[in-house]
C-alpha cells in the first residue's frame, strides 16, 4: 500500500511551494526577523514575542520560549499565537519571556525533509537558535530555553527537546501528534489516514523503522538518560481530543522508560491550542523559568 502512494506523495511534495518568508504579525512587541539562510540558501523569516518590559529595562536578560506551530504550517495562527503569548505576558500570566515562533512548514514534524529541501530541524537548531541568543538580550544556555509545541508541534517539541537535550532545559508537547509507533492507514483517526501514508512516503521514505527512530519514542530511547538526568517534561491533552489515546500511550512509554514527566488531561478540551492552554495554565513554565 505504501508504494502505490510513493509518487502521489512526491507530486504533492513537488506541487507545494516553499515559502520561508511569513508576514508581519501587527502586534505590538512582536517583530519579525529576517535573515539569510546559507542552509536553504534564501531569505529565511521567523519572529519573536517580546516582553511588556523588554525596552525599559534595557540591561535585563530574559530566558526564551521556543513555540512550534502545528500542521499546515504558522501562517494562520501566527498572529493569533504571537497575541495570545503577549497579552499574557502583560497579564502577568506567563513569565518575562522572549517567545522565539519559527516556520516549520506546512506538515515537516519538524524534521528536516529527505530531498533537502526543507531542512526546518537544522534551520532551527544552527541558524535560528543561535542567532537569536546574538541579536536579543537573551539567557543563552538550556537551563533558560523551554521547547513547547501544539500538535505536529508537540512531536517536534518532543522529539527536539530529547535530541537536543543540551539546549533545552524543558519540553511541553500539548496535544501532539502522530504519537503512535507506525504511519499506517489504520493507526490513528480516520480522517488522517491518508496523510499518514503520504507522510511516511515523503519525509521518512515509506521507512516506518525510520519514522520510529526520528519520533520521540525513538528519541526517548536513545536520549532517556540525558533527559531523566534533568530535563523538566510535560504532556497535555484535551479529554476529547481524537489523538487522546495515542497520547496516553506514549505517557505510559514514557512511564516503563522511567523517564520522569507531568501528564494532564485536561476536562472538556478538543484538538484547540488556545483553549488547552487556557486550561492549563502557565505554571510549568513559571516553574521552570523561575528556577532557571
Amino acid at each position: 500500500m505504501i508504494s502505490l502512494f510513493g509518487k502521489q506523495a512526491q507530486a504533492q511534495s513537488q506541487s507545494v511551494p516553499l515559502n520561508w518568508i511569513t508576514p508581519e504579525t501587527g502586534v505590538l512587541g512582536v517583530e519579525r526577523v529576517i535573515y539569510p539562510s546559507a542552509r536553504v540558501g534564501a531569505d529565511v523569516a521567523f519572529h519573536v514575542v517580546k516582553p511588556p518590559n523588554y525596552e525599559t529595562e534595557s540591561g535585563r536578560r530574559f530566558p526564551t520560549l521556543y513555540w512550534l506551530h502545528g500542521t499546515g504550517g504558522n501562517r494562520a495562527s501566527l498572529r493569533p499565537m504571537a497575541a495570545y503569548f503577549s497579552a499574557a505576558m502583560a497579564r502577568g500570566d506567563l513569565p518575562p519571556c522572549l517567545v522565539v515562533m519559527p516556520n516549520g512548514q506546512a506538515d515537516s514534524l519538524w524534521c528536516d525533509s529527505l530531498d533537502g529541501s526543507a531542512p526546518v530541524e537544522t534551520i532551527l537548531m544552527q541558524e535560528i537558535l543561535p542567532l537569536v541568543d546574538t541579536k536579543f538580550r537573551t539567557l543563552a544556555g538550556r537551563p533558560h530555553r523551554l521547547l513547547e509545541g501544539f500538535s505536529m508541534g508537540g512531536f517536534g517539541a518532543g522529539r527536539l527537546g530529547m535530541r537536543h537535550h543540551d539546549q533545552f532545559g524543558a519540553i511541553s508537547m500539548l496535544a501532539s501528534g502522530p504519537l503512535q509507533a507506525t504511519l499506517t492507514r489504520d493507526d490513528g483517526p480516520a480522517l488522517k489516514a491518508d496523510a499518514r501514508i503520504l507522510l511516511l512516503q515523503r519525509l521518512f521514505g515509506g521507512d516506518q523503522a525510520r519514522f520510529l527512530r526520528e519520533s520521540p519514542r525513538g528519541m526517548a530511547l536513545v536520549y532517556g538518560d540525558a533527559v531523566r538526568a534533568g530535563t523538566k517534561m510535560r504532556i497535555a491533552i484535551g479529554s476529547d481530543d481524537v489523538i487522546r489515546s495515542a497520547n496516553e500511550e506514549f505517557s505510559r512509554y514514557l512511564v516503563s522508560l522511567n523517564i520522569p514527566h507531568e501528564f494532564i488531561i485536561v476536562p472538556s478540551v478538543g484538538h484547540d491550542a488556545r483553549k488547552l492552554i487556557d486550561q492549563l495554565g502557565f505554571n510549568f513554565h513559571r516553574e521552570f523559568f523561575g528556577a532557571a
